[in-house]
């Protein structure tokens, strides 16, 4: 089992700890974090991959355009 520690947070970030638990379906503020977390690094790869995103794998035309 993981160690556990208690964490101190304000009434107001408690409140919408709760209301992203219930928009998450989530059991836990742990499971909560999580995935706030989770979504956090998604977004910040996308960003760094930008237009590399929409480039898709490259074909035999692709190959035989480079040597034109």
């Amino acid at each position: 089992m993981a160690a556990l520690t208690s964490v101190r947070v304000s009434r107001a970030t408690l409140r919408d700890l709760e209301h992203l638990r219930e928009v998450y379906h989530t059991t836990t503020a742990e499971e909560t974090i999580r995935r706030l977390l989770k979504e956090r690094r998604s977004r910040a790869l996308d960003k760094l991959q930008g237009s590399w995103k929409r480039v898709g794998p490259f074909t035999e035309a692709d190959r035989l355009e480079s040597h034109d």
